[in-house]
């Protein structure tokens, strides 16, 4: 369940917080892993040297070609296993277990024409190869179920493997600090005491367009929240218009409901951009309850465009 805050929480946090604000994201980007792609390139110059010997057959060439292409593929062959060291990729690392057990289920037969495991690399012995039989290379070179044809099986599905294993989404944690100045927070603060009051003024409006004014409790509420709008109004209008665009609409809003902003007791100056509040305005007339019901009753323009203005003011202010 993801907890949000109220505007005033946010001020607060932030207030109480050396004024700065620390945001937590989890980030998620496509990364390359270096260590696949790096075995790609060795598992490529193996594959070159295995398609050769795949190719061979009985007597097509000469004992001592043979000679240099198993002895270039056996020297391939143990730099990728080198390099695969380093691949964490279960499924990558798995291809390489099947092509390390095939070498040595075939340990006896591969001993016959001289590939020998030493200090953990496999090496041709030249005297050995030289004395191998026809019948022993080629059971390891031809056919389908041979010992080349079964690597060459295994390297495709390596490479199959890594494909999609080279690139990865990895998820990251990111954590972002912002600085505010004091007076950044006071102005947030005066935009969400505007919507705040004009939030009020709606919930008033019926008090007002009853006509009865007796109630002296509910109508101090409905003076004050007037004098909070427009004291709120005179700190908004100082901010520079650079911080937040939605100054401006605000500032236009006041200009063109200037009168009926009067017929309630606030009179605003658009030269001066103050707002003042005229307690003594009778709130019993057609006029005022008709300009209150425009400015601030339910869907009223004034009152929603005012608030939706006041909202991007304190969220231009306080973004990260």
């Amino acid at each position: 369940m993801a907890i949000q805050y109220t505007p005033i929480d946010l001020i607060n946090k932030i207030s109480n917080n050396n004024f700065s604000y620390t945001t937590h994201r989890i980030k998620k980007v496509t990364e390359t892993d270096t260590s696949i792609e790096k075995l790609q390139e060795k598992s490529e110059s193996f594959m070159k040297k295995l398609k050769k010997l795949k190719r061979y057959s009985s007597g097509s060439i000469s004992r001592d070609m043979l000679e240099n292409q198993l002895t270039d593929f056996l020297k391939s062959y143990n730099d990728m296993k080198e390099g695969s060291e380093s691949v964490t990729n279960k499924d990558v690392q798995k291809q390489i277990t099947k092509l390390e057990k095939l070498f040595k289920d075939n340990k006896k037969e591969l001993k016959k024409i001289g590939i020998e495991e030493v200090n953990g690399r496999y090496t041709l012995n030249s005297k050995t190869f030289d004395k191998a039989k026809d019948k022993n290379i080629d059971a390891l070179f031809t056919g389908y179920d041979s010992f080349i044809s079964k690597a060459d099986k295994i390297m495709r599905n390596l490479d199959e493997t890594a494909k999609d294993a080279v690139y990865s989404t990895v998820s990251h944690n990111t954590r972002t600090t912002t600085n505010y100045q004091e007076l950044d927070l006071a102005y947030a603060s005066y935009a969400t005491l505007a919507q705040s009051a004009i939030l009020s003024l709606n919930k008033c409006n019926a008090f007002v367009q009853s006509g009865n004014p007796s109630d002296a409790i509910v109508q101090e509420f409905v003076h004050d929240s007037l004098d909070y709008l427009g004291n709120s109004t005179n700190v908004i209008l100082q901010i520079d218009p650079e911080k937040s665009g939605a100054v401006k609409q605000y500032y236009q809003l006041c200009l063109e409901h200037k009168d009926k902003l009067a017929s309630v007791g606030l009179n605003f100056d658009g030269d001066t951009n103050q707002m003042t509040f005229d307690r003594t305005v009778d709130m019993t007339t057609n006029d005022y309850k008709s300009a209150f019901n425009e400015l601030f009753g339910t869907n009223a323009a004034f009152g929603t465009e005012l608030s939706e203005s006041c909202k991007n003011i304190m969220n231009d202010i306080l973004k990260t």
